[in-house]
């Protein structure tokens, strides 16, 4: 895709500031005729939208149509059923001495907002966040990655039929695009990325004073204790780690296990890995460059399902045990199919050593110990927190979604996507009439009334 030239980037957002400015975003109706539209026209598009996963990541058909398709379908769903009561303004009281008068908090668009959005995920987490941007009254700019062509090319098309460029636009180019595109002025900004990323877009955000969420990732920890069922916890961990190839924010990183069963935890995590065709219904590693970072981090003596494909960008999903905690693969989120197992002594090992990590987007814990879970989600913060399972407080959407610390602020999902999309504005009317509480010189009795009386 070639990159729009600075004049005509220049001339669209003159043309969407005037398109928000004359109210075109505003009315209700005219939100969820748009997300009408934009439903239609992506049911459509669904055997285009799967193609283009598969060209660019091999994501395996299931894992395509529900995180990148029925996700989002839902999502807009909601948003068309909801909206209307979402935005409904909320009375507020107010003292006495400001009777009569009524008051109200709206929910009001920011007003141009840009959408960054990241390879893994490249549809739902470019268009999750457009949608909720729409639903709120916004103009948007989506600059997709350009990791994912196919799914740049895509979204470009979609778009292109689903909204005016006024409305919403993509915007396509690499890494020195992006951030001459963060130089400028924008009402909202939206990131998913990596957290050296996001550190960049909060400084460029920060010197126009631009709000923003980012949603980042982090070494997501997954806790097993000594109570826990070994077969049915083996499982569980591995489809939320393998899940698009671990290339998920929210994916367990690593496993910390107690000690009196790690060895056992790991034969029963070889035992599931061997007993499924994982490799063989796994997206492949996005590019070259994550491909050697990821091969760089694996030994020869690593647990693994199936052969490697370096021409076909194939990791074969790999187990590590016996390793420590001051391992390479625990200094950075590995964000691939490679699954670090170590132990701790007790409790107060455990919290210790994650205490020296930064906070993570996701805590995962198994556990039938009521007491070991809330001590442990008690001291160790995170963005959200899954007990006995992995990745479903993220993948609902009836609850927020957002990190904290290093893996990110702000945020976002369903209902609250409408609210982060916007600001609380503060909304009073008084009316004419004889005010008792008038201010108006000399003051004095006034003084001493009002201090007699308020109290």
């Amino acid at each position: 895709m070639l990159e729009i030239s600075p004049e005509r980037l220049d001339e669209l957002l003159k043309k969407q500031k005037a398109f928000f400015e004359a109210g075109k975003t505003r009315g209700l109706e005219v939100r969820l005729a748009a997300l009408e539209r934009f439903e239609t026209i992506f049911v459509e598009k669904k055997e285009e939208l799967l193609e283009a996963l598969q060209t660019d990541l091999g994501k395996p058909t299931l894992e395509a149509f529900l995180a990148e398709y029925h996700f989002l379908l839902q999502e807009v769903r909601l948003l068309r059923k909801s909206l209307k009561q979402w935005l409904r303004p909320r009375r507020a009281k107010s003292p006495f001495y400001f009777w009569p008068c009524r008051n109200e908090v709206r929910l009001e668009p920011h007003g141009q907002v840009l959408i960054i959005a990241p390879w893994n995920c490249p549809v739902q987490l470019a268009l999750a966040p457009l949608l909720s941007a729409v639903a709120a009254g916004n103009t948007v700019i989506l600059k997709p990655s350009e990791e994912v062509p196919a799914c740049e090319t895509f979204l470009e098309k979609l778009i292109a039929e689903c909204f005016d460029s006024e409305w919403v636009t993509v915007v396509t180019g690499g890494a020195k695009f992006t951030s001459s595109l963060l130089d400028l002025r924008f009402d909202f900004l939206f990131f998913t990325g990596s957290t050296r990323v996001g550190k960049i877009v909060a400084q460029k955000a920060a010197r126009h004073l631009t709000p923003a969420i980012l949603e980042l990732g982090g070494k997501c920890p997954c806790v097993v204790d000594a109570s826990v069922d070994l077969e049915e916890t083996a499982k569980r961990i591995l489809i939320g780690k393998l899940f698009n190839a671990g290339q998920s924010c929210f994916a367990p990183d690593f496993v910390a296990v107690d000690n009196q069963i790690e060895e056992a935890l790991v034969e029963e995590l070889q035992r599931v890995l061997s007993a499924f065709p994982w490799e063989e219904e796994m997206a492949r590693i996005v590019n070259g460059r994550h491909y050697q970072r990821l091969r760089a981090l694996c030994q020869e003596g690593d647990f693994r399902k199936g052969d490697d494909g370096p021409n076909v960008l194939h990791l074969a999903p790999r187990i590590v045990s016996g390793g420590t905690w001051s391992d390479s693969l625990m200094q950075e989120e590995i964000f691939g199919p490679i699954l670090p197992v170590v132990g701790y002594a007790d409790r107060e090992d455990l919290l210790e050593k994650l205490s020296h990590l930064p906070v993570p987007l996701a805590l995962y814990c198994f556990s039938t110990n009521e007491a070991f879970v809330d001590d442990l989600t008690m001291r160790v913060p995170s963005g959200g927190v899954c007990v006995n399972d992995v990745a479903k407080q993220g993948s609902n959407l009836e609850m927020s979604f957002g990190g904290k610390g290093e893996s990110g602020y702000g945020r976002y999902r369903g209902q609250r996507s409408v609210e982060a999309f916007s600001y609380e504005r503060a909304y009073t009317k008084r009316f004419l009439w004889f005010d008792p509480f008038e201010s108006i010189p000399p003051r004095g009795k006034q003084a001493r009334f009002l201090q007699k009386w308020m109290k």
